[in-house]
């Protein structure tokens, strides 16, 4: 392990610059051509690399008693996808990356109630802890003193998305006994995409022609670079080092996404958002902390 570790530690790092930094590409493509545009526009750009990448693999083959987890997990990965990009199309990007940071709870709250699994009182001080986060992270908006107050359906879609990735996580646990990560996020964009390429709001020529060059750009960046290769820098660094090592890179996410959205976008960088930030990640800390304990 110590001779890759490096390398694990380089692969990570690079995951969460593009994983930070992807926040705030899907803010200006959805800004620009509208969350349902820009995300049929990078489905096409994704499965160009994903249909070929199934084929050449053999992960196309999945099994009849199989197909109904498989589409659990496309229902999953189409509502993480649609709610992020409405949410980012409404809510800042450093903010709302903040906020997306209590996916762990939710995929533990979902974990609950769907496979019966133990939730210990360490999991519900965690959301009351992470709860208060999100309140203080919000205040402003809550009491309408904000400069520019967020969407709250911005915020409500933020909330499904994760929820949505929860989904999408709990179907594909007993599917990743028999197939690698790359077949079930791969067959689970195919059993997506079709739902998005059909909420288009416009014909694809039309799309197509409306996008500039930077946005074809940031298209391509959160298709290769968020969807897939992040995807393969995580199964790298993750290989080579402790699970609650390679979970603690995450921390890093939202710190990027924040300064990622103050550079390019402007977007401004309060009290508040650093003080709810701060304590929304103390909560998903203590859980992990929690599960390293268990």
């Amino acid at each position: 392990m110590s001779a890759h570790r490096p390398q694990a530690i380089a692969a990570l790092l690079a995951t969460m610059v593009i994983w930070g930094t992807s926040a705030v590409f899907m803010r200006t493509t959805a800004l620009t051509l509208t969350p349902e545009n820009a995300l049929a526009l990078r489905y096409v750009i994704l499965l160009l690399m994903v249909v070929p990448g199934l084929w050449l693999t053999g992960s196309w083959r999945i099994a009849r008693a199989e197909w109904s987890r498989m589409v659990v997990t496309g229902v999953g990965m189409f509502g993480s996808s649609w709610f992020t990009m409405q949410g980012f199309a409404r809510v800042p990007a450093g903010q709302g990356t903040v906020f997306a940071m209590i996916e762990p709870i939710i995929i533990a709250l979902l974990a609950w109630l769907v496979l019966r699994e133990p939730l210990s009182p360490r999991i519900w001080a965690v959301l009351a802890v992470s709860l208060a986060g999100a309140a203080i992270l919000f205040w402003p908006d809550i009491t309408a003193t904000a400069a520019s107050p967020a969407d709250p359906l911005g915020i409500f879609y933020l909330l499904l998305a994760p929820t949505s990735w929860a989904i999408y996580t709990i179907g594909a646990k007993p599917l990743l006994q028999s197939h690698s990560g790359f077949a079930i996020s791969g067959w689970s964009m195919v059993i997506a995409a079709p739902v998005i390429f059909l909420m288009a709001s416009k014909p694809y020529a039309e799309i197509a022609a409306a996008a500039p060059l930077r946005t074809w750009a940031e298209l391509f960046y959160l298709a290769a670079f968020n969807s897939l290769a992040g995807s393969v820098l995580w199964n790298v660094g993750a290989r080579h080092l402790p699970g609650a090592v390679a979970g603690s890179f995450l921390y890093l996410v939202p710190v990027i996404a924040v300064a990622a959205g103050w550079l390019i976008l402007d977007e401004p960088v309060t009290l508040w958002l650093l003080a709810g930030g701060v304590i929304m990640l103390a909560g998903v800390a203590l859980a992990q902390s929690g599960e390293r304990e268990h």
